[in-house]
């Protein structure tokens, strides 16, 4: 396994681990599955640029992370594609937060 391979799976490894932990915030009712399944996807954007990013610079090919991005975020959030097509149709997007003092007060 080349350098390039073993980013990628390192990268991977840490995407599940941080997935994992929007999961444990969903079962105990701190996050909605819309939210963590954005966190989850904005998270897994920068590790898959930040690996595509060291492929140009070394000058040799990776491999994407994106598909697996996809299928890790659908495991969060089955309705991603719904919720991103709303917040792209919402301008501007912002969070909807229950309760006094909301930033979008």
């Amino acid at each position: 396994m080349d350098q390039g391979e073993q980013l990628h799976e390192r990268l991977l490894g840490d995407l599940r681990r941080y997935a994992a932990g929007r999961r444990k915030d969903i079962d105990r009712g701190a996050e909605t599955r819309e939210l963590a399944g954005l966190l989850v996807e904005k998270y897994g954007y920068g590790l898959a640029r930040a690996l595509e990013l060291y492929g140009d610079v070394a000058g040799v090919r990776v491999p994407s992370l994106y598909a697996e991005l996809n299928k890790v975020v659908l495991e969060i959030d089955p309705e991603s594609d719904v919720h991103r097509a709303r917040r792209w149709d919402a301008r501007p997007a912002g969070l909807d937060l229950p309760g006094k003092g909301s930033i979008a007060e």
